[in-house]
């Protein structure tokens, strides 16, 4: 009798990487590593967690998922990752952007639109035939409202009220927590490889801040109008109306505060009255884990990368 493959799914994000192991509806594993780097070859990256995880004396197969925070098409290469790993067992990897696996996790085959907001930030719609990415467009020329975004608003606020170009604000003073000599924090944080964690780590705080911080307020406001934003574009892009009644949903660290959510709720209310505010169905890691079953017909499934050990050596797969 053949061994039923588990699911090792992946989920490589800019603040950390989780993996977790399924067989069935059983969970055998949960790990964490740190997080991927955008600004270098992700698939390596991806081969080493596996390698990690899968012993090297296989006990049965195993298919991978993962979905990565920075994969572009052009670099979305399961057979590489495959001949990498086959050798553990590995029968077939199933990559894809983490967008895919947010929105998985947000609303499995539903349709509507997704936002997944951490460190970085990307929004999902689907609607009967097609898809729309909005944002995700990384640190440098996008990610609004996320909390990397956050926290390098907040870092800029805090410098401007040192130099008397800005406001007084309270996060100047979270900042002299970590840094005593202020003027001395940008040169560590450009040299710490991980800054795009470090950055966004101050975001929390400044949402904390939001309530007695009149800077911190106007930026916790700001980032969710972008979220609202995003939402919206993503959902017009797809063929929904203002009037229409989309299913939105949401998850992310920096949402599971109160103080941004409840703004969020409030504002998505305002611009989609008819709209269906679900809960998410788990997290970006529950969403990878569906995304070996994803059917065919659903606008997300061109979107995943597959190759398989019989597609490696030219055999027929079973219809």
């Amino acid at each position: 009798m053949t061994a039923t493959a588990a699911i090792l799914a992946i989920d490589a994000g800019q603040s950390s990487i989780r993996a977790r192991l399924l067989r069935g509806e059983i969970v055998e594993g949960r790990w964490d590593f740190p997080p991927i780097l955008t600004d270098r070859p992700l698939l390596p990256q991806l081969v080493d967690v596996v390698l990690a995880l899968v012993p090297e004396r296989p006990t049965g197969p195993v298919r991978v998922a993962a979905a990565l925070s920075g994969l572009t098409p052009a670099d979305a290469d399961p057979e590489a990752v495959l001949r990498a790993c086959q050798d553990r067992g590995v029968t077939a990897v199933y990559l894809t952007h983490d967008s895919i696996s947010g929105y998985l996790g947000c609303l499995g085959d539903r349709l509507g639109s997704a936002l997944a907001a951490g460190t970085g930030v990307v929004t999902l719609a689907t609607g009967e035939s097609s898809f729309a990415r909005v944002d995700g467009w990384g640190n440098i020329m996008g990610d609004a409202g996320s909390g990397y975004w956050i926290g390098r608003t907040g870092l800029d606020a805090a410098m401007r009220a040192h130099d008397g170009r800005g406001e007084p604000t309270k996060i100047l003073g979270l900042i002299q927590q970590d840094f005593p000599d202020v003027e001395s924090a940008y040169i560590e944080i450009q040299s710490n490889p991980e800054r795009i964690a470090l950055v966004a780590s101050y975001a929390r705080q400044i949402i904390d801040l939001s309530d007695h911080d009149l800077v911190s307020r106007r930026i916790v406001e700001q980032a969710i109008d972008e979220l609202t934003l995003s939402i919206t574009a993503s959902l017009a892009r797809v063929g929904w109306l203002p009037g229409s009644s989309p299913d939105i949903s949401w998850v992310g660290k920096i949402l599971s505060n109160p103080r941004m959510e409840d703004r969020l709720r409030d504002t998505l209310r305002q611009a989609w009255p008819n709209a269906n505010l679900v809960a998410p169905r788990g997290g970006p890691l529950d969403g990878v884990a569906q995304i070996p079953a994803l059917r065919p017909g659903h606008p997300l499934h061109p979107q995943i990368h597959v190759s398989t050990v019989a597609s490696l050596h030219g055999m027929s797969l079973p219809g």
